[in-house]
Formats: C-alpha cells, sequence, structure tokens
C-alpha cells in the first residue's frame, strides 16, 4: 500500500520518514475486569517510573521557568487538572507565579505571549488539536515550549524544546487514570528541580508510591459498597481547597465520564456562592480536606452542607464524625497530598460506573485523543 502526505495550505506533496513505535499492551494482557481498573492499579509503579528523567534537562528546563517573564500552562480536561497542581507546585516551592489556560481559550491570550514566554503544554497524547494549535502559534511569537506527554514522536513532542515523557506504557481506558500521575511526577520533579533539589524529590516519590497502593488496598471494599449505595444518585459534588482543588475537579470528571451522572468540582469556598441552594437531602458532597492548612476551613465548608442534608464523603488521613463514609488516605507532606487524594476518586468512578452496567472503558460520545477542534 502506497501512502501519499500533502501539506493542506500548498497542496504539495511532502516527504515523510516511517518510524515504527513499539505498542506492547496486547488484549490478552488484560487480567482484571477492564482496562481503567488495571491502569488504576499500576499507578504506584507508574510514578516510579515516570520518575526516571534525566536531571540534566530537568535542571536546564527548571532555569527557563525561573528565567521565562511568564511562564503558561496548556491543557485540556484531566491534563489542565494536573496543570493547575503544577500552578501550585511552582508557587510553592519555585515561587514562580504562572497560570493554567484551557488549550482551546489559549488563541485568545496569545497577543501577550513573546520570547520572555515559556509554555509548558501538557497532553497525554501529545495530539490534542486545541493544544497543538496554541504551541504553533506560541513558536510563532518566539516561545519556547516544553512537552510533557507519553507518547514519543507526538506531533507535540516535535514541536517542543524539551520533551518529558511519562514512560507509563499505552493507556487504553478513555478516562486518563495513570497518565494523570504521571504528569503530576514530572510537576512535582520539575518544581523540585528549581531549587536544585531533584534527588530529594525522587525519594519522596518512591515512598508515595508505597502509600498509593496502601490507598488502593485500604479503601477497595469500602468503595464497592459505597458505589452500590450511590450508583442512583442524579448529583455530586465535590470540594477542596489549595492545592487539592484540582483533586476535587479531577474526581468529579471521572464520575462523569464513566458514569454520566452530574458532577461538579469546586473550591470549598465557592460553596456559598450559589451552589449551597443545590444540596439537599442526600446529595453526595465529597470533601478532600487532608489534615494540612486547609483542613479546618475545609470541614467548616464540609458542615454547611451537612446541615442541608449532604451524605458526606471524606478523603482525609483523619477520620472525622462529620463524613457518613470515610476514604482513608496516609498522612504525607502537605504537597504530596493530591497523589493519593485522587486514588480513591478515580475507583470511585470506577466502581459506580460499573454499578451503573457501564463500560468505563469507553465511555459514550468520548474518545481518547481529541484530535478536532
Amino acid at each position: 500500500m502506497t501512502i501519499k502526505i500533502f501539506d493542506v495550505e500548498t497542496g504539495k506533496e511532502k516527504n515523510k520518514k516511517i518510524e515504527e513505535i513499539e505498542f506492547k499492551e496486547k488484549e490478552e494482557d488484560l487480567k482484571e475486569e477492564h482496562y481503567m481498573l488495571k491502569e488504576i492499579l499500576e499507578q504506584p509503579e507508574t510514578i516510579k517510573k515516570a520518575a526516571e528523567q534525566n536531571e540534566q534537562k530537568l535542571l536546564e528546563t527548571a532555569m527557563e521557568i525561573l528565567r521565562a517573564k511568564n511562564v503558561i500552562f496548556t491543557a485540556c480536561g484531566t491534563a489542565r487538572y494536573a496543570a493547575i497542581v503544577g500552578r501550585y507546585l511552582f508557587s510553592r516551592i519555585a515561587k514562580k507565579f504562572s497560570e493554567v489556560i484551557m488549550a482551546h481559550e489559549f488563541q485568545y491570550f496569545i497577543d501577550s505571549v513573546d520570547k520572555d514566554t515559556l509554555i509548558i503544554a501538557v497532553s497525554q497524547s501529545g495530539e490534542t488539536a486545541d493544544v497543538l494549535e496554541g504551541v504553533k502559534k506560541a513558536k510563532e511569537n518566539g516561545a519556547k515550549i516544553v512537552a510533557i506527554t507519553n507518547v514519543e514522536n507526538s506531533s507535540l513532542a516535535r514541536m517542543s524544546d524539551f520533551v518529558f515523557y511519562l514512560n507509563c506504557g499505552p493507556e487504553i481506558a478513555v478516562a486518563s487514570t495513570k497518565a494523570f500521575t504521571g504528569q503530576l511526577v514530572i510537576l512535582y520533579l520539575l518544581a523540585f528541580a528549581t531549587i536544585n533539589k531533584i534527588q530529594a524529590c525522587k525519594i519522596k516519590l518512591k515512598n508515595l508510591a508505597k502509600k498509593v497502593e496502601e490507598t488502593i488496598i485500604k479503601n477497595e471494599e469500602t468503595l464497592k459498597k459505597l458505589a452500590v449505595k450511590l450508583k442512583d444518585r442524579g448529583d455530586f459534588y465535590y470540594i477542596a481547597r489549595g492545592i487539592d482543588f484540582a483533586i476535587a475537579s479531577e474526581g468529579a470528571l471521572k464520575l462523569k465520564e464513566t458514569s454520566y451522572i452530574h458532577a461538579e468540582g469546586m473550591p470549598a469556598g465557592e460553596l456559598k456562592h450559589g451552589t449551597l441552594s443545590l444540596i439537599e437531602d442526600g446529595t453526595p458532597v465529597v470533601v478532600i480536606c487532608p489534615k494540612d492548612y486547609t483542613y479546618e476551613e475545609t470541614l467548616n465548608n464540609a458542615q454547611e452542607t451537612k446541615v442541608r442534608g449532604a451524605f458526606l464523603i471524606g478523603v482525609s488521613d483523619e477520620e472525622n464524625e462529620l463524613f457518613d463514609s470515610w476514604l482513608r488516605i496516609p498522612e504525607t507532606e502537605e504537597i504530596f497530598y493530591p497523589l493519593l487524594t485522587v486514588i480513591p476518586l478515580q475507583l470511585l468512578a470506577y466502581y459506580i460506573s460499573v454499578a451503573r452496567g457501564n463500560n468505563p472503558d469507553k465511555p459514550r460520545n468520548l474518545a481518547k485523543s481529541v484530535t478536532v477542534k
């Protein structure tokens, strides 16, 4: 078979080198009921593999982050929530302010992008159309590009000045899980590289991998029962503060993607600005409140939903009498909680999807890689 490739603008034929990319995943490799579950369970190993990054490249990229006048993340969906965690890490560790812009909105901000701008583009596939369009325009304006992706030689990788691969292997399920944790790992490494503590970060991440495994084991049976109890509810609300706000949004997205249940994730402080009017008897509210600097304030917001009848699901390393159901996570350093708090939320979405008779690997109307605008 002969394949010809033409430039869409000029109509002229282009010469392209064919490269073979190894794809190891096979249908018979699936031992769990679904790929989504398999990929959730792989995350302790995902964290370790994603941490296998070239330290010199991390340091060089960290210097570009610190030198840049503007640092902008661009991403969509799950990758955008990873980027929001990255924004908190850069602020907290590197003392560097950055912004996160949805890729499909990025073109409307392109006039403020120049040679003093660093773009960090996050995309599991490296083929997300909106991300690629924004990156192309940013390059034309002189910006440097850092790519965080899972696919070698993807379009995004080829367009970028620095590329970091997730090393997590193919992700088959449409709803991203292990790629998300891989993206977080690289963002942690970049943040710690800005203060020249890469090795310390890698040690912390290795310890976190064990705690992720512990989180899965401790919560699996609770989550299965919780899924059966809540599978017919029409609305879920996920709340958190600080760095875990992004995890609340990601948890809600996973539920929407796989279970077709309306779900919203938001900063806990936003409840009083409208959402409290939607809370009624039995409404599931997932409160992500590890014992960190946000704990007391987040619990106060959770109490506001509880007195209005909410069924409160706490994700925390400390039990509280407010919780109707407690999803336990191990204690860790406060900036690393996102790698733990996201795990039970992924499993909750998975088990509710299965309890509703859905196929969590192939949600309706959704595709793994969004290659159209």
